[in-house]
Parts: structure tokens; sequence; C-alpha cells
């Protein structure tokens, strides 16, 4: 499973927009050989800290290594060739086929004769039907499995670490699944995958680390058993939380009834 020495590693991390801090003192590591999910409440400093890892912005103090190497003196040629990104929302305005913006996801190796590499991409995002219409015509939850197609396709010359920022908001039921089963399978090919979660039930599933942000501090990190549970959880979510056990299976997590009568009264219905 996962190594004992992280590919990147942030220690220490400060951190913010204005004067007030988004991150404080944040010290964790990415491993290979893991897929580790991210998750926290709105506002908790989860996208922050992955731009932090991208190289995107600059700590105010504390430090962002990939291989022992400061984050911030790479190249973003550099970065590209050890890290791929899938963000929130595609960020793609121009007319560009789904083969030519997975084909994007080379560009930071030089790599000119690519182009079975790309259908081999696409097609295991299940998008040969459209590899050849325009992104912006497809659905939103399509737009995204293009960009995992491109990210994938960029960590295949040795790539590291793929990081990922909700990546599901788009996806139905079934990719969303699909989409986790196989980034389980890329970490335990040796990357190192980090992903931001709000489904806590993704999360409990399929991950192997989790990390647990709270405004701006990192309440738990360690194996998902250590912290995807209630007694973990309730603290930084203020709800409480039920552990459902299914024999051999991971459990679930659920809402108790109580929780939700109360923060939302009107919204669940007498017995």
């Amino acid at each position: 499973m996962a190594s004992a020495e992280p590919i990147i590693s942030i220690d220490h991390v400060r951190f913010g927009y204005t004067a007030t801090p988004v991150l404080d003192k944040v010290s964790v590591g990415l491993k290979p050989g893991a897929l580790t999910v991210m998750v926290g409440p709105n506002a908790a400093g989860k996208t922050t800290l992955m731009k932090l890892m991208l190289g995107l912005v600059q700590p105010w103090s504390g430090k962002v290594q990939i291989e022992g190497r400061s984050v911030g003196v790479l190249s973003s040629m550099e970065r590209a060739r050890r890290m791929s990104y899938v963000p929130q929302r595609p960020g793609v305005r121009f007319a560009f086929t789904v083969r030519q913006v997975v084909a994007m996801g080379a560009h930071g190796h030089g790599r000119r004769s690519i182009g079975k590499r790309v259908d081999e991409a696409i097609e295991q995002a299940g998008l040969g039907d459209v590899a050849d219409r325009v992104m912006v015509e497809l659905s939103g939850g399509q737009q995204q499995r293009v960009l995992l197609a491109r990210a994938e396709l960029q960590l295949s010359f040795a790539g590291l670490a793929m990081l990922l920022d909700e990546p599901g908001s788009h996806l139905d039921l079934q990719h969303r699944h699909g989409m986790m089963r196989r980034l389980r399978a890329l970490a335990e090919s040796g990357l190192a995958v980090l992903v931001v979660l709000h489904e806590l039930d993704l999360a409990v599933r399929y991950a192997h680390e989790a990390w647990l942000l709270d405004s701006g501090r990192l309440a738990a990190a360690g194996p998902w058993d250590q912290v995807l549970t209630p007694e973990v959880l309730q603290p930084v979510y203020g709800l409480n939380l039920e552990r459902i056990n299914r024999g051999g299976a991971r459990p679930l997590l659920a809402v108790a009834d109580a929780t939700m009568a109360h923060a939302f009264p009107d919204s669940v219905p007498a017995d």
C-alpha cells in the first residue's frame, strides 16, 4: 500500500488572501500508493491547500515540497511533469474538441506522437463516442470526464501525483463511483492521488487515507478508518453521525434524524 515517505510534504504552512490566514500551521504529507481524500466543511481551506501544493500560490511561511524540492522553485513545465490537476470547473471556453483537450495533457512533456495514448485515455473515460465533438457542447459531467482523461494522460509519462478538486460534482451516480474506482486503481499502481470530496459516503467507501480540515487547520490525518468516523467528524461538521456496519464491507455514515430535525425543522416530516 502507501510508502512511508510522502511525495508532497506540507510543513507548518500558513497562508491567506488578506491579513487573515486561510490556512494556519498545516503539516501533512501526500503518500504514493494511496488514494487520499480531503474532507471538511465549506471554507475550511481545502482548495487553497491544493493551490499551494500545485505552486499556484506561495505560503506566507512554512514549506511545500515535492520529492524534497520546493514547489515554488519549479517551473510550470517541471510541475506539469510531476503533477496533474482536475479543477472543480472545466474552464475551457474555446472550440477545442475532446481529443484536443485530452492531448493537452502531454504538453509539458514535449511529446508529438501521442495519438495512441490519447485514444486510450479517451476510451478509458468512456468518451469514444464524443471524441471529435467540441468540448463546450458536452454536458457538465462529460466535460469533467474529459478533464479526468487529460489528467491521466499527463501522468502516463512517469508522473507522480494527481490532485482533484471536487471532480464528481457534475457526475451522475454511476460515473461518480466509476471515477472513484479508477482513482483507487491509479493510486494502487503507485501514484499519489488526492481528491477533495464533500460526499462522505464516497470517502469511506474508497479512501486509503484521509485529511480533515476545519477552519484552516488540520483536524485529523491518517488511515481512513481512523479519520472518517463519527467521533472525529461530528465536532467539525456539527452533525450527529451514525455508523452503519455492513458485515465484511466498509461501513456507511448517515446523519441522525434528530440532527436533521434540529438543523432544518421544516424539511423533516413528522412520523
